[in-house]
């Protein structure tokens, strides 16, 4: 699993981890029932401490993303169906909002945002 920290980003390690882990399962790098490292591999691997990456696991598991068993470690969920629509709108509106936010706080116009999404979206069909 490639997974890359940035240190500098403000971002919490965990919150790092978890966003990769879910993009790469959003791109298929990750199927259902395969198994992630485990946490002392991951933690040894990116040179955190476990409880970093217990708190990341423990975050997809709380968004049904992976399984937790205990003594056989972590594994990517089976996809259970679609988010009912008014759901699936309001946290895409929730996502839209906090991702305009953080493009204007970075100087993004909402073009410039809607261009990369569309980029990032090619390259997520693509597999690449």
């Amino acid at each position: 699993m490639n997974v890359r920290l940035d240190h500098r980003s403000g971002e919490p390690i965990y919150r790092q981890i978890v966003e990769q882990v879910k993009y790469l399962i959003a791109r298929g790098d990750l199927r259902p029932g395969e198994q992630l490292p485990s946490i002392r591999a991951l933690a040894a691997e990116l040179r955190v401490n476990p409880r970093t990456v217990v708190k990341a696991y423990e975050t997809l598991q709380h968004g049904n993303l992976v399984v937790m068993r205990h003594g056989q470690g972590v594994f990517v969920a089976e996809n259970r169906g679609a988010v009912p629509a008014a759901a699936r709108r309001k946290a895409l509106v929730g996502m839209a909002r906090r991702l305009l936010a953080e493009a204007s706080r970075l100087g993004a116009g909402a073009d410039e945002t809607l261009d990369v999404v569309r980029d990032v979206s090619r390259e997520m069909e693509r597999g690449s």
